[in-house]
């Protein structure tokens, strides 16, 4: 898992492909990173918990790799001044034995089985769930520094907090680290000895809203977080009135977080992060159920659109755009001519480019995926992917592999889809036994176990294949210029229109699968 998380967080150097510094002669050590941290108010409560040990390596490497931007634990200092992660003064709940946290040595603690307590609950064996050890905090803080999506909110069980503190800024740690707890005391001294980290107030479910916004206003926090049984839709237009960020814990219930998401909550901890991000995602996504036109106009057309729980990303050939859910812009920076279709993964934005002659029956074509960071657009790398031999257009995501669709000359009545793994090295070339599509492929997506392609022509073409790539139907559907599968099942397809003085529009809308239209 941890070699999962590597990948995940690090450039890769594989053959065909060049990480992007921000100087390109210097070496890569001496680029700084650009910090692009996650905002989907998802926070992990002792990491991934439900599928996890909590407060484990395990667990919070699970969370990173789901895309929380949250983790969250619990930190206590043993006898021999040690700050580590366990959420009890004691570990009789979770271990094999009970040891007094503050009154034991780390070392003593680490004979402790912190998973027996999870086997239990979750039937699980000891070769299913290993044997699970308390760690240190330092070593969790390592392993999130090494990656700039999630952070993660400290909660000190006692009067630790200078030492935590002490902590984080010898790892140069702060911009990772926020603060959670309903101690008072000890948020104002985080906040007062570390000024620029984020402050979690939790709050219970009878608490004072009034006094709480006062209070959390004089001090600069953050954020308040209340137990969800005392939720209310006053205390939410309060707490945001105030310019606060509005919490709930800790909610593991799909049913209680929807109808907190619905109320307005911002945040959610929970233990059961993967069911909350499919909720996000979905509600979010469901959004999408009007016309929404990409606002601003750009100079050449629409190739591609894709989209994450809070945006939109539309590919204008040689402008990248991010917009939000209704359309509003919120970011767009100049590319290389031409950026064709885009998918998201985990965080990033994969994009087809061509830089030579597409469709040119020579394969004298130029083919690349380039990669950008979905939150700062931030290019990462670019990757030869030169088996596309009539030039990369479209590009779709399934199983953590890209599949590459591009130029088809008039003579060939095949069309071919080229897999890649996670780091862009290629995989093998499938065959659509399609016929003739003009220039073959634009746009592609893999939605509701189906793949579907749009492709020019008069009239314009959707192929439909199976996930093998074994064609379903062929129709007459305008999807040509970017098609995205929706969670309800529906699927979200682009359109545009060119005007020489005013430049190029994009809008999205909803199409319904149909057997007989292919979609309507």
């Amino acid at each position: 898992m941890i070699k999962l998380l590597d990948l995940m967080v690090t450039f890769s150097f594989c053959a065909g492909c060049s990480a992007f510094l921000l100087a390109q002669d210097a070496p890569l050590s001496a680029a700084p990173r650009a910090m692009s941290f996650l905002s989907n108010g998802v926070t992990a409560h002792r990491g991934n918990s439900g599928e996890f040990v909590e407060n484990t390596i395990p667990a919070f490497v699970s969370g990173i790799e789901l895309g929380v931007d949250w983790l969250e634990l619990d930190i206590f200092r043993t006898k021999d001044g040690m700050l580590v992660v366990v959420h009890d003064k004691t570990t009789a709940r979770v271990g094999d034995k009970e040891l007094d946290v503050l009154e034991a040595t780390f070392a003593e603690l680490l004979s402790v089985d912190v998973a027996t307590d999870f086997r239990r609950r979750t039937g699980k064996t000891l070769e299913e769930c290993p044997r699970a050890s308390i760690p240190l905090l330092e070593d969790v803080l390592q392993l999130v520094i090494k990656q700039d999506k999630t952070r993660v909110s400290l909660q000190p069980k006692m009067d630790c907090v200078a030492d935590t503190i002490e902590l984080v800024k010898r790892l140069g740690a702060e911009r990772w680290v926020g603060f959670n707890d309903g101690n008072l005391q000890f948020m104002a001294e985080a906040k007062r000895l570390a000024p620029a980290v984020t402050i979690f107030w939790d709050r219970g479910p009878d608490t004072d809203i009034d006094a709480d916004i006062q209070i959390a206003t004089e001090h600069g926090f953050d954020s308040l977080v209340i137990n969800h049984r005392g939720i209310t839709a006053e205390k939410i237009q309060k707490i945001k009135a105030a310019g606060l960020e509005m919490g709930a814990w800790t909610v593991n219930d799909p049913a209680q977080m929807t109808n907190l998401l619905q109320m307005g909550v911002e945040r959610i901890y929970t233990d059961e992060p993967r069911t909350l991000l499919k909720l996000k995602s979905a509600n979010a996504q469901g959004r999408v159920d009007k016309e929404i036109i990409c606002e601003g106009r750009y100079p050449k057309h629409l190739q591609g659109v894709c989209l994450t729980e809070e945006r939109i990303y539309w590919s204008f050939t040689t402008t990248l755009v991010m917009t939000d859910l209704d359309g509003k812009l919120l970011k767009a920076i100049p590319v290389a001519d031409h950026h064709g279709d885009l998918c998201y993964a985990a965080g990033k934005l994969y994009v087809a480019v061509n830089l030579g002659k597409f469709n040119d029956p020579n394969g004298n074509a130029d083919s690349w995926v380039y990669v950008y960071d979905a939150v700062s657009l931030d290019e990462l790398e670019r990757c030869e992917i030169q088996e596309v031999f009539h030039g990369a257009g479209g590009i779709g995501v399934r199983d953590g592999h890209f599949f590459v669709v591009g130029g088809l000359p008039d003579t060939v009545e095949e069309n071919n889809v080229y897999e890649y793994d996670d780091r862009l090295q290629f995989v093998k070339k499938h065959v659509i036994a399609s016929g003739h599509t003009r220039m073959g492929i634009q746009t592609a997506t893999f939605a509701n176990n189906l793949w579907w392609f749009g492709c020019y022509g008069d009239p314009k073409i959707l192929l439909v294949t199976d996930a093998s790539f074994h064609l379903q139907g062929r129709f007459e559907f305008d999807c040509s210029l970017g098609i995205v599968g929706l969670p309800s099942g529906n699927m979200l397809v682009a359109s545009g229109q060119c005007n020489p003085e005013l430049g190029c529009n994009g809008t999205v809308r909803t199409a319904q699968p149909d057997r007989t239209h292919g979609l309507k």
